[in-house]
């Protein structure tokens, strides 16, 4: 079949450059079409329900919000886990479907089992946005000049600048963070109620009583309708002052004679500040799932600009401290630095080689060609152009097989010395359905070992099978161009003839290589023996040696922080001592700014306590650094010195978007989750404790502690049902009057042309800290009585929870830690020996191992299937290329030799084995047999003209070591720029490349002098198929 075709293409020369055109124009603009980012989407396939319970302890939220959510989302289809966590006043529900479910899909399914949920009156609940953890593209602060406040910020960012950014194609939300949230209050005290005889529920029916619209509809007025309108909402604070409460001895009674009315703010959320501000008000801009996310940024960049010029008041201006696109252009510049030295060493080795630039730039443009080609497939199965999968290209395996049939029809017309065009296109011809299957087993052998890359899942899949499929596209472009394409230019090419040209260097190496051989195969048995200890020597003695993780350390360009301060800290507190943290940074030249984020955003999504802090610290450009080599040194500066100064807050560095991915995926960003599940609290707060003290005794720990908060204070009042019935009192009414008085809960609106603030109506600030005075607010019995809460209801304050969280229906608390300087399956693998001898769990409850472990656990247990599956898949297919078993056998001698080398260079460079180095020792198991394959051709070629096998073996050897050489070397050196880079964008093609390009250099040294020996050992029969 692939004879019929190179023929076909030979006789249809024309059609087949009209093709070549064809695809060049497609591959153009399927590149204009597809979206462009730095890493592919590792997010989770996840729906988020937010509900907001206001005013209510987490216990109570969990009870009655928490646990019918999750009931009606266990029974779903496709979901893999349900997590929820509680703190005051909201409940975060996340369903994690199995990433083959389509988005759309999934929320309909959630949306669907929330239609008949009933949940307790109050409770406002919505789905998450639809994007993904990944989704966070850009974060902004609003400046001012000084002339307008916290609260005219915020009330801005919410009423003008999100709404406009909103508006933006591509943009699924954007939260606030920081500023204070405008509302109106009528503030008093039990004492001025009791005074005139009111109570709360008075209040409230006079503000919505006095607070209305109506419509009149049409009335005639000769030629003209006139609308009727009625305008009695409340518009100002002066209307609201004026609200009339009722009257005493005619005299009317209003609001302000009885409450302080004002304007006042919404208790905070979080704080935001930046370098030396310390309550700003910010915006996170997150991405719709799917959309393309320099296109995105784009249109948010210019909606910005606009804003700036002419949609904000002046004084105020929009200023961005992070934007994705820095990471992209970072990136780009990082993969085209290496991309391009690639190419430009690849060339370079084919001309070194060929010695006919005209020849090795027919090789050469087997690059072009390939990725066109996988650009076009790219477009068609809808997989966006990741920077990552670009950059993962080895362009020196894409020239292997034209590299083989080019340098064979330069050896052919050069020997024949012909000039005739007729002559020039039967050896073409016959030469390409000669070699035509050298080239395709060398090419086919590299895509088989990727193709069970394709069943990696979960976050490795995300990151890896688009590599997988961009690398399998551009193979196969590779292939046909190097069977159909060089064939056809190579006769319009050389038409008139080609004079080969053979490098000096090679025709002195020739002679002297060829006696090495044959010393080789003389003692061949005792080369066999080294060589095979050597191999086991080695494996022996490195792989023990090699740390294990999940995935290499990802350079996002920014710092991420957490840090977790003591049980209970206020907001206010926690700002304050974040104005601390940031002040360290500021102290270092290589930092341009410090972002702190106390507590939670406003869209409910992180459910943090007000002692959580989050903070982003930006670096400057690495060209500007003065006292740090890399950033891992200006990380371990940075962590030291908030350590020394808060010894008994917890760190944790990361990065925003490896950070957000594996929470969302996890239920905890850490690099280990020791996660104890059961039903009370406080036994698996002592799970958690004994925990804690475990793995700080095992070696390489860092900051260890238990993730969820501890218990804190709670005012609790609770009504006496028979002092209630005695005063003719319902719970009810109690109940309303806490969330009232003390909690705030809106009675009303004051509109101001299209914005709309809420009403509060509650007890003044100093009156809500006093038990005393809660206690004397006045409920009206249903004689009209007025009774103080105290005479129906207990209070008194306990501790209570600060945070619950759950997983599956259970209760879970998480003990976090972080590894450092030591690998992790290391640490891992002690630390759970130790748990199985010191700790008992009693029965019910149970331990799971999770955090960045569990992922590398998950891929550990994939890659021991999918190595073996790899290798057993091109054994299987050697065996029907070749017609042998032993054919097969000294085939793949070669890879556990390059395996070797390539676990060498990752010893010797201080590397993990990890997903990207896995991915790169499967890329090894297909191209280190590719000079054997065609040794094997040169060989078999000699044994059937009848020479003896020694000699058969040297002269097959030494007639192909020129292709051999030149695809080993220019695999090498195509991806050598990747192996050394250490920019922005680099950090997972190293290891990977690391891998390939040394464990190919050792397997070319075996090719080179070992594998002849095997052959003369294994001796394989000869067949058709060879």
């Amino acid at each position: 079949m692939i004879a019929s075709l190179i023929d076909t293409a030979l006789r249809l020369r024309w059609v087949v450059l009209a093709m070549l055109l064809v695809l060049i124009g497609a591959g153009i603009w399927a590149f204009q079409q597809q979206p462009v980012d730095a890493y592919p989407d590792i997010s989770e396939q996840m729906v988020q329900v937010i509900a907001v319970f206001p005013g209510r302890a987490p216990e109570e939220v969990e009870r009655l919000v928490t646990i019918p959510l999750e009931n009606a989302m266990l029974g779903l289809p496709k979901v893999e886990v349900v997590r929820s966590r509680t703190i005051f006043g909201l409940s975060l529900v996340q369903m994690i479907f199995h990433e083959s479910a389509e988005p759309y899909w999934a929320r309909q399914r959630v949306q669907e089992n929330l239609v008949n949920l009933e949940l307790p009156e109050g409770v406002d609940f919505e789905l998450g946005p639809l994007a993904t953890a990944y989704g966070e593209i850009y974060r902004y602060e609003l400046v001012s000049d000084g002339r307008y406040s916290p609260m005219e910020l915020r009330t801005l960012n919410d009423w003008v600048v999100i709404r406009q950014l909103m508006r933006v194609q591509g943009v699924a939300e954007v939260a606030n963070l920081g500023g204070l949230e405008r509302q109106f209050a009528v503030q008093f005290t039990p004492a001025e109620l009791r005074r005139y005889d009111v109570t709360l529920a008075d209040i409230e029916e006079a503000i919505q009583q006095n607070n209305a619209s109506g419509g009149g509809s049409i009335i005639p007025r000769g030629d003209l309708s006139i609308v009727v309108r009625g305008r009695g909402q409340i518009e100002t604070i002066t209307d609201l002052e004026h609200t009339f409460i009722r009257s005493v001895n005619g005299s009317p009674i209003y609001l302000k004679d009885l409450a302080e009315v004002r304007e006042d703010h919404l208790p905070q959320n979080g704080i935001f500040s930046k370098d030396d501000r310390d309550d700003g008000v910010s915006g996170i801009v997150l991405l719709r799932r799917g959309e393309n996310p320099s296109q995105v940024l784009e249109r948010v960049q210019q909606a910005v600009a606009e804003l700036n010029e002419s949609g904000l008041p002046e004084g105020v201006q929009i200023v961005p401290y992070y934007d994705r696109s820095y990471l992209v252009e970072a990136t780009l510049h990082t993969v085209t630095h290496s991309v391009s030295a690639g190419i430009t060493l690849v060339v370079l080795v084919l001309i070194l080689f060929m010695g006919r630039p005209a020849m090795a730039l027919l090789v050469a443009a087997t690059i072009p060609f390939s990725v066109l080609f996988a650009l076009v497939m790219m477009y068609l199965v809808d997989i966006p152009i990741g920077l990552l999968s670009i950059g993962a290209i080895d362009f020196g395996i894409l020239v292997d097989g034209a590299v083989i049939m080019g340098e064979s029809i330069a050896r052919r017309l050069g020997a024949s010395g012909t000039r005739d065009p007729r002559e020039v296109w039967k050896i073409v011809r016959a030469t390409a359905l000669d070699i035509h299957w050298p080239v395709f087993v060398s090419m086919a052998s590299i895509m088989v070992a990727f193709l069970p890359l394709l069943s990696l899942t979960r976050i490795e899949g995300l990151l890896f099978r688009p590599m997988a499929l961009t690398l399998l596209f551009a193979l196969t472009g590779a292939l046909l161009f190097s069977l159909l394409v060089v064939p056809v230019i190579a006769t319009f090419l050389f038409r008139r003839g080609y004079q080969e040209w053979v490098n000096p260097v090679l025709g002195w190496v020739y002679p002297i290589y060829g006696q090495i051989l044959y010393g080789l195969l003389r003692v061949r048995w005792l080369v066999a023996t080294v060589a095979v200890s050597g191999l086991l020597l080695l494996s022996a003695t490195l792989f023990p040696r090699l740390g294990v993780e999940f995935l290499p350390y990802l350079d996002e360009g920014v710092i991420w922080v957490r840090a977790n301060f003591p049980d209970g800290t206020r907001l206010e507190k926690t700002s304050e001592l974040g104005r601390r943290l940031r002040e360290i940074c500021l102290e270092y030249d290589e930092i341009e700014f410090a972002v702190v984020q106390a507590g939670r955003n406003d869209d409910g999504t992180d459910p943090f306590p007000p002692s959580r802090i989050e903070m982003m610290i930006g670096p400057k450009p690495r060209s500007q650094w003065k006292d740090f080599k890399d950033k891992h040194e200006l990380v371990a500066e940075i962590g030291n010195r908030f350590r020394d100064e808060f010894p008994t807050t917890r760190f944790n560095f990361t990065q925003p978007i490896i950070d957000s991915v594996t929470e969302d995926a996890n239920g905890t960003s850490a690099n280990l989750a020791v996660e104890l599940s059961g039903d009370d609290l406080d036994v698996l707060l002592e799970l958690a404790h004994q925990t804690v003290d475990l793995l700080r005794s095992v070696p390489g720990n860092q900051d260890v502690a238990i993730e969820q908060e501890g218990p804190q204070p709670q005012l609790v009042i609770v009504p006496d049902r028979q002092l209630c019935a005695r005063y003719n009192v319902r719970i009810e009414e109690v109940m309303h009057l806490i969330n009232m008085a003390i909690g705030g809960e809106p009675v009303g609106q004051v509109t101001e042309g299209e914005r709309t603030f809420d009403i509060v109506a509650r007890l003044d600030r100093d009156a809500r800290r006093s038990p005393l005075v809660i206690g004397q607010l006045p409920i009206h019995t249903e004689d009209g009585v007025p009774v103080p809460l105290s005479q129906v209801a207990s209070i008194s304050v306990v501790d209570g929870q600060t945070i619950i969280a759950r997983e599956d229906g259970r209760r879970r608390i998480t003990v976090r830690c972080d590894i450092f300087g030591r690998d992790q399956g290391g640490f891992v693998a002690e630390a759970q020996a130790r748990f199985a001898e010191q700790i008992l769990l009693p029965p019910g409850y149970r331990v799971s191992w999770l955090g960045m472990f569990e992922n590398l656990d998950r891929a550990y247990r994939h890659f021991s299937v999918l190595i073996p599956v790899t290798v057993a898949i091109i054994f299987i297919a050697l065996i029907a290329a070749f017609g042998s078993v032993r054919a097969a056998c000294v085939l793949m001698m070669p890879v556990p030799f390059a395996v070797a080398s390539g676990a060498l260079a990752l010893y010797l460079r201080g590397m993990h084995l990890n997903v990207s180095t896995g991915v790169g020792f499967a890329t090894l198991f297909g191209i280190a047999m590719t000079d054997a394959v065609l040794m094997f051709k040169g060989v078999s070629t000699y044994r059937l003209a009848g020479y003896a096998l020694d000699e058969a073996i040297v002269r097959g050897r030494l007639d192909r070591l020129r292709p051999g050489l030149m695809t080993a070397l220019s695999s090498i050196v195509g991806l050598l720029p990747a192996s050394l880079a250490t920019d922005l964008g680099s950090d997972v093609q190293r290891p990977l490349a690391t891998v390939i390009v040394w464990g190919l250099a050792g397997s070319t040294l075996f090719t080179l002098f070992i594998t002849p020996v095997i052959y003369r050992l294994f001796v394989p029969p000869l067949s058709e198929k060879q």
